[in-house]
């Protein structure tokens, strides 16, 4: 009769799902490798493309921002910039990872990278994403997974467009720049009367004013040249893309010049006929101007 023994070690189980995973994407990355290795990139064909991309007015609208710093502004290639050299100088693989997510913190592990498959160079970029989100409210907490995405993505394109740079050289991308400017400046069919409204209509969704930009770039928008428009737009990518808020840029409007000009658009409204038509200013309007101005008109009774 055999002895029947108990043990109490037990037997793991490999998880069956997760070895194929790491398998699959192992052999990608060697597939990967491998084509690199047997088509290799040619340089001259594709900084010809990168420039032809240039030439696109679409394109270049979007490849340059601005950010203060030091009393300066500072210009650099966007993120759509790095997309657009990464696809056209071929064999990168770069993208954005979610490593984990940590509810009770409120935040997200990322990882940006960017890894040449030709020169094996590679570039991480590891960071934390708080799932909150500043209003004029205060900072609000983010619990809608779209509305995570919304915020890890954005803050990923930044360390994304970094490390897709780090890779590639540096005298393509200040060429493309250098090509993008021209075509913003010459290469535009549209009447420099029309882009300067649509870019003044652009800013007035992000809450600034005509006047504001006039005050930046030193003279009225009748006196605009295209180069104002570039610099402008350089200026909108920014802000639109959160890498600096408006009082960077723009000189805010105090709360009393504010009111100042309300009550004096008010004073000087028009009939329906166009003509102009006495105002009587009421008590509380008097009493506004009293405030702006430090003293009261003289009323004759």
């Amino acid at each position: 009769m055999n002895n029947l023994i108990e043990s109490n070690h037990t037997t793991v189980m490999p998880n069956v799902g997760q070895e194929v995973e790491k398998t699959r994407a192992l052999q990608e990355v060697q597939a990967a490798i491998f084509m690199a290795r047997q088509l290799p990139r040619d340089e001259t064909r594709a900084y010809r493309k990168v420039m032809e991309a240039a030439k696109r007015l679409s394109l270049a609208e979007k490849a340059i921002y601005c950010y203060p710093r030091g009393g300066q502004q500072i210009k650099g290639p966007s993120i759509r910039t790095a997309e657009t050299i990464a696809k056209y100088w071929g064999n990168l693989s770069y993208g954005i990872k979610e490593l984990s997510q940590n509810n009770s913190e409120h935040s997200s592990e990322m990882m940006a990278f960017c890894w040449d498959l030709e020169s094996n160079v590679r570039v991480e970029r590891i960071f934390k994403v708080p799932h909150i989100r500043d209003t004029k409210q205060g900072s609000k907490i983010l619990t809608d997974a779209r509305d995570i995405y919304e915020k890890t993505a954005n803050d990923g394109a930044r360390r994304l467009r970094a490390a897709i740079l780090e890779v590639l050289p540096s005298d393509i991308v200040e060429d493309f720049i250098t090509e993008c400017e021209k075509t913003l400046v010459g290469s535009n069919t549209k009447p420099l009367k029309d882009r300067v409204k649509d870019m003044l209509t652009l800013f007035e969704e992000l809450g600034v004013t005509k006047e504001m930009i006039e005050q930046r770039i030193g003279t009225k928008t009748d006196n605009f040249i295209a180069k104002n428009i570039v610099d402008l737009g350089a200026v909108y990518n920014s802000i639109k893309n959160n890498f600096a808020p408006i009082d960077q840029y723009f000189e805010m409007p105090s709360a009393a010049e504010k009111q100042k000009e309300e009550t004096e658009a008010k004073l000087k409204s028009a009939g329906k006929d166009g003509k102009k038509k006495q105002y009587e200013p009421t008590a509380e309007e008097i009493e506004q101007l009293e405030e702006i101005y430090g003293e009261r008109d003289e009323i004759n009774e």
